[in-house]
C-alpha cells in the first residue's frame, strides 16, 4: 500500500502525540530488562507500575483517533505527561536505591515534553511543579531517604528550570512558524480567489461575448444560405459548412467556458455542479461516475464549493490520464464541522514509488491547506483519494 498525507501544519499536534505515545511504549521493554536484571525479587510488584504505564500511555495514543481527542489534543498531552511523571515518582517511592536515576528520567520527560508539545509557559510550570513536588513527597517519606536524594532534587528542579525556558524559546520559534504559515495561507487563499474570479470573468466573456457573436454569425449565415437561390447550389453549401463551423466553434467555446467555471456552480451549488461534472466525464470517457452524499448542505462557503469542485475535477483527469479505471465513485459527507470528500477508482492504482501522477497533487494539497483541512491518498485496489475539510466561513466569493 501506498499512501501519502498532507496536512496543514507540519507541526500538528496529534501526530506529536501519538509520536510521544509510541515512544513512551516502546521504553517499557528496556526498563524491564533493566528490572529484571538489578531488582528481579521485587519486579511482580513493580509490574504494576509498568501496567500504569501502559494503561497512560496507551489511552492516550487511543484518546487521538477519538473526536474528543481529536478536538481537544492539548489536554490529553497534559494528562499523558502528569500521569507518567506522577507513575514515575509512585515507583521511585517503591524503589528508592538510585534517585539520581529517577530524577534523570523525569528531567528528561520535562525536557522532551517542551521540545515536543507547544505549551504555554502556564502549562509547562504545572508540568515542572506536578513533577518536582511529587518527587519531593516520594523521597522525603522515604523512611530511609538515600544520601544522593538532596543532590539528585537540585538536579532534578534545575532539570525544571531550563526545561522550562527551553518551552518559551520553542513557543516564540513555533509562534512565528505559525504566524507564517497563516500569512502564506492567506497569500495562496487571495492568490487562488484571484484565479478564480479571472476564470469566472474569461467565462463570463466567452459565453456572453465571443460565443453570442458567433451565434449570431451563425443565425447570419443561416439567412443568407436560405436566401440563395437553388442555382447557387455550391454557395449554399459553403454557406452550410460555415454555418456548422460556427456552430461547432460556439459548442466548444460553451465547453471551454464550463470548465473555466461552469456556471450551475455559481447559481446551484456544489451538488448539482457535481452531477453534471460526473455525466460530461462519463459521456466523454466511457467511465462510469457515480455521486453521493450524506448530512450535505444545500449550498456551502463559497471556497470549499470551489475548492471540493477544482479537487474533483483534478482526480477525474488524473483517472482518465493514468488510471485506466472503468469505475469512480465520488462521495461526499459533513458531520460536526467538517466535510469529506472521497474519490474512489478501480484502475492499476499509483505507480510503485507511490507518487501520484503529474503535478495534480501539488494544486489539491495547497487548495485544501490553504483551508486548513488535509490530504490522504491510498493505492490498494485502484486509488483512493480523500479530503477533509472544516466547514466555516460565509456565502463570501
Amino acid at each position: 500500500m501506498a499512501a501519502e498525507k498532507h496536512t496543514f501544519a507540519d507541526l500538528r499536534l496529534i501526530p506529536r502525540l501519538r509520536t510521544a505515545t509510541l515512544i513512551l511504549l516502546g521504553i517499557v521493554p528496556l526498563f524491564l530488562a533493566l528490572d529484571l536484571r538489578y531488582q528481579r525479587a521485587r519486579l511482580p510488584g513493580l509490574l504494576v507500575f509498568y501496567g500504569l504505564h501502559v494503561v497512560v500511555a496507551g489511552a492516550a495514543l487511543l484518546a487521538t483517533f477519538t473526536r474528543a481527542g481529536k478536538r481537544r489534543p492539548d489536554r490529553v498531552t497534559l494528562l499523558l505527561i502528569v500521569g507518567v511523571a506522577t507513575n514515575i515518582n509512585a515507583y521511585f517511592h517503591r524503589t528508592p536505591a538510585n534517585p539520581a536515576l529517577a530524577a534523570d528520567v523525569l528531567t528528561l520527560l520535562m525536557m522532551s515534553s517542551a521540545m515536543f508539545f507547544s505549551w504555554s509557559p502556564v502549562r509547562h510550570l504545572i508540568v515542572c511543579v506536578v513533577t518536582c513536588g511529587g518527587f519531593a513527597l516520594a523521597g522525603l517519606t522515604v523512611p530511609d531517604a538515600p544520601p544522593a536524594f538532596g543532590y539528585a532534587l537540585g538536579v532534578l528542579v534545575l532539570g525544571a528550570i531550563v526545561a522550562t525556558t527551553g518551552s518559551r524559546v520553542l513557543g516564540r520559534y513555533r509562534e512565528n512558524l505559525a504566524r507564517r504559515q497563516a500569512e502564506l495561507a492567506e497569500l495562496s487563499m487571495r492568490l487562488m480567489s484571484m484565479l478564480e474570479e479571472e476564470r469566472r470573468r474569461l467565462s463570463r466573456d466567452l459565453h456572453e461575448g465571443i460565443g453570442q457573436s458567433l451565434a449570431a454569425v451563425s443565425a447570419y449565415v443561416q439567412a443568407i444560405e436560405q436566401q440563395l437561390p437553388p442555382a447557387l447550389g455550391e454557395l449554399r453549401a459553403r454557406a452550410a459548412d460555415a454555418r456548422r463551423l460556427a456552430a461547432r466553434t460556439v459548442a466548444q467555446l460553451r465547453e471551454l467556458a464550463q470548465l473555466l467555471r461552469p456556471s450551475v456552480l455559481d447559481d446551484y451549488g456544489l451538488m448539482p455542479s457535481l452531477q453534471t461534472c460526473l455525466k460530461d466525464f462519463q459521456e466523454r470517457h466511457g467511465v462510469t461516475a457515480t455521486l453521493s452524499s450524506e448530512g450535505v448542505p444545500e449550498r456551502l462557503p463559497a471556497s470549499i464549493e470551489t475548492a471540493i469542485y477544482r479537487v474533483v475535477q483534478e482526480a477525474l483527469t488524473n483517472v482518465a490520464r493514468h488510471a485506466r479505471a472503468r469505475h469512480v465513485r465520488v462521495a461526499l459527507a459533513a458531520e460536526r464541522g467538517e466535510l469529506r470528500l472521497r474519490v474512489d477508482d478501480d484502475g492499476v492504482g499509483l505507480p510503485p514509488d507511490g507518487r501520484f501522477p503529474g503535478t495534480g497533487l501539488i494544486g489539491i494539497r495547497e487548495r485544501v491547506q490553504a483551508l486548513g483541512g488535509s490530504v490522504t491518498i491510498a493505492s490498494r485496489a485502484g486509488t483512493s483519494l480523500v479530503v477533509q475539510l472544516p466547514l466555516r466561513g460565509d456565502r463570501a466569493a
